[in-house]
C-alpha cells in the first residue's frame, strides 16, 4: 500500500488494486468536507437567502406551469441555486406536492409556507442541504484532480484547507451563489489541465460542463473563458515540442472550441428560459448585470475606516480585494502560499515536475486575473472573491507539501507521508486549520485573521456582519412572554424573521416618516453592527445613542446586535 502511494507520480487514474481503499478514502474526503457545513445549516440565515428561497419557489412554479420564460429570476443568474432550492422544497414537502400559487415575493412565500404547516427556516435549511451536497461533490472532484496533477499528500492538505476554512465553509453551506460558483470555477481549469496532460475526453467534458454550471450560477464566471485561454497558451508554451507553435495552436484552439461547445450546451440545457427566449434572456442578463456591477450598493458601504456614501468602491481602491483576502484567510494557508515561492524556485517535490509547476502557475494566474476582473466593478464585497479561495488552498497545500518533503529529506527520514516526522507535521497543519474554524464555530462568517488583529481590529477595516447574531436576537426575544404578538423592528428584518416567532418590520438605510413612526411604535428595536459602522440611518442611530440596550449579542468578543425595549 505504501509503495503504491509512493509510486503515484501524478498519474491520471487510481491504481487498479486496493480499489476499496480508494473508495473509503473518497468517502472520508466527502464526509470531511460535508460535516462542518451540514451541522450549521440551521444556525443562522443571511440577508440575501430569503430572496433565493423565493426565487427557487418561483423557478419551480414556472416549470410546473410551463411558463419557462419565468425561470429567469435574476441577472446573476443563480440557476444552479434555484435548482438546489427546488430540490430542497420538494424534499421538504415529500409526500405532499409543493404547489406555491404562482410568482411570490419572499414575504408571500413565507406566509404560504406557514399556511402549509412549515416554517420559512425549514425551507431555507432544505435548500442549504442540497447546496452542501453540490459543493461537497465538486470539492471532492477537486481532490481527485489535485491528486492526479500533483500527488496524494498535496490533495489531502488541499481537502483539509478547503474543508476547514471558516470563510469558505460559511459560503459553501449557504443557499447563495459565491460558494458554488467558486468551487465550480476551480474544478473547470483543473479538469482542463488534466486533459491537456493526459488527453482523456471525460476530463475535457467535465471541464466544459462545470464551466457551464459556473456560468449558470454567477455571471462573473464568464471570465473563465479568457482565463482558460491564457492558461491553455501557458500550458502549450511549457509543453512545446518539435512540432512547433503552429501545430500546438491548432490543437489548443480545437480543445477550447470543444470546451466552449460543451459549456454552452450545459448552460442552455439546464436553464429552460434559454429554450424559449434565448436572445431576450441573454440580453436581460448582460444589461441588468452591467447595471448591477457598475451601480454599486444601494446603501453606504464601509471599508478601511472610510464610508462610501454612494455605495461604490471604485477600481482605484485596488487594495480592497487583497486586504479582504488577507483578513478572511487563515494563517496556515497564508504561510503555505509564501512557501510556494522557494518550492518553485528550488524545484522541491511535488514542484519538481512540470505538471506540478504548470498547475500551480495556472492557479496563481487564474487567481490574479479573476481578482483584477472583479476589481473593475464598483460593487464590491469580500465574498465576491470566494472563487480564488479553493485555488489558493491548493497552492498553499503544495507549498507545505514541498517544505515537509524538503525537511524530511534534510533530516534523512522516510518520504512523506509515511515517516513519523512528516505525519506529525501533517497533523499539526490540520490542527492549526481546525483551530481557526473551532475558534469561530458555529459562526464561520465571523472569522478574521488573528495575524492582522482578529475580531478586535477588524471593525476598523472590514464591514462586519451579514446577519449572523440576529439568530441569537430572535431566540432571546422568543423567551419573552407574548413573543408571538410582539412587533420587532430590525435591520435585516428577513434574517430575524427566520428565528423570531412574532412580527417583524424593517429598518432601512433611508426612512420615510411613516417607517420611522412604525419603528417607534414597535415593542423592540434591534440595531446591527454595520449600521453604526456605516451610520445608517443616522437619525435613528442618534435617537438610540443615549439609550442603554436591554441586551447585546456578542460573537467572538465583538458586539453584533443591540436590543432595545420600547415598552418601558
Amino acid at each position: 500500500m505504501q509503495k503504491e502511494f509512493k509510486d503515484l507520480k501524478g498519474s491520471s487514474s487510481w491504481p487498479r488494486n486496493n480499489y476499496l481503499d480508494h473508495v473509503f478514502l473518497l468517502a472520508a474526503v466527502f464526509l470531511l468536507i460535508a460535516l462542518p457545513r451540514w451541522v450549521i445549516v440551521a444556525q443562522t440565515a443571511t440577508a440575501d437567502e430569503t430572496k433565493w428561497v423565493a426565487r427557487a419557489s418561483n423557478f419551480y412554479s414556472a416549470l410546473r406551469e410551463g411558463n419557462l420564460a419565468d425561470t429567469y429570476q435574476s441577472e446573476h443568474p443563480g440557476v444552479t441555486t434555484m435548482w438546489a432550492g427546488t430540490l430542497g422544497l420538494n424534499f421538504l414537502f415529500s409526500g405532499n406536492s409543493f404547489e406555491a400559487p404562482g410568482q411570490l415575493t419572499p414575504y408571500e412565500l413565507d406566509q404560504f409556507l406557514i399556511s402549509q404547516g412549515y416554517t420559512p427556516l425549514q425551507a431555507l435549511v432544505a435548500g442549504r442541504r442540497v447546496m452542501v451536497l453540490f459543493n461537497t461533490l465538486v470539492l471532492t472532484l477537486i481532490f481527485v484532480y489535485t491528486r492526479c496533477l500533483l500527488d496524494l499528500p498535496t490533495a489531502l492538505l488541499t481537502v483539509v484547507f478547503s474543508a476547514l476554512s471558516p470563510f469558505f465553509i460559511a459560503h459553501t453551506q449557504l443557499m447563495h451563489l459565491d460558494g458554488l460558483a467558486g468551487s465550480l470555477m476551480v474544478l473547470s481549469p483543473l479538469a482542463f489541465l488534466a486533459y491537456m496532460n493526459h488527453r482523456k475526453w471525460p476530463d475535457l467534458m467535465l471541464s466544459g460542463a462545470t464551466a457551464g454550471l459556473a456560468w449558470l450560477t454567477k455571471l462573473p464566471a464568464i471570465s473563465l473563458a479568457p482565463i482558460l485561454l491564457v492558461i491553455a497558451l501557458l500550458s502549450m508554451w511549457q509543453t512545446r515540442d518539435a512540432a512547433g507553435w503552429h501545430t500546438g495552436l491548432q490543437k489548443t484552439g480545437a480543445y477550447l472550441i470543444v470546451w466552449g461547445i460543451i459549456a454552452i450546451f450545459t448552460f442552455i440545457l439546464l436553464w429552460p428560459a434559454m429554450w424559449v427566449t434565448p436572445l431576450q434572456t441573454l440580453s436581460r442578463i448582460f444589461q441588468e448585470a452591467l447595471g448591477y456591477a457598475g451601480g454599486g450598493h444601494g446603501d453606504p458601504v464601509y471599508f478601511n475606516s472610510t464610508i462610501f456614501d454612494d455605495g461604490r468602491i471604485p477600481a482605484r481602491v485596488f487594495t480592497f480585494y487583497p486586504i479582504t483576502y488577507l483578513w478572511r484567510s487563515t494563517p496556515v494557508v497564508l504561510f503555505g502560499l509564501a512557501l510556494v515561492i522557494p518550492g518553485l524556485w528550488k524545484h522541491w517535490s511535488p514542484l519538481d515536475r512540470q505538471i506540478g509547476r504548470q498547475t500551480i502557475f495556472s492557479l496563481l494566474l487564474y487567481s490574479l486575473l479573476f481578482a483584477l476582473f472583479m476589481n473593475l466593478g464598483d460593487k464590491k464585497f469580500d465574498r465576491y472573491l470566494i472563487p480564488i479561495y479553493p485555488a489558493l488552498h491548493l497552492v498553499s497545500a503544495a507549498g507545505w507539501t514541498a517544505l515537509i518533503r524538503r525537511l524530511s529529506n534534510q533530516f534523512s527520514v522516510f518520504n512523506f507521508p509515511f515517516s513519523v516526522f512528516s505525519l506529525l507535521l501533517f497533523f499539526f497543519l490540520t490542527g492549526w486549520q481546525l483551530f481557526s474554524l473551532w475558534s469561530v464555530f458555529p459562526y464561520p462568517l465571523s472569522t478574521y485573521n488573528p495575524l492582522l488583529g482578529g475580531s478586535k481590529r477588524a471593525p476598523q477595516v472590514m464591514q462586519i456582519g451579514w446577519g449572523e447574531g440576529l439568530d441569537e436576537a430572535g431566540r432571546y426575544l422568543n423567551q419573552k412572554a407574548g413573543a408571538e404578538t410582539m412587533t420587532v423592528a430590525s435591520w435585516y428584518r428577513s434574517v430575524l424573521a427566520y428565528h423570531f416567532n412574532g412580527n417583524t418590520i424593517s429598518i432601512n438605510a433611508q426612512l420615510t416618516p411613516d417607517e420611522e413612526a412604525a419603528i417607534q411604535s414597535a415593542d423592540y428595536v434591534v440595531l446591527y453592527i454595520h449600521q453604526w459602522q456605516r451610520d445608517v440611518p443616522p437619525e435613528l442611530l442618534d435617537k438610540f445613542a443615549a439609550r442603554v440596550p436591554e441586551h447585546t449579542i456578542e460573537i467572538n468578543g465583538l458586539e453584533y446586535a443591540r436590543i432595545y425595549n420600547l415598552r418601558d
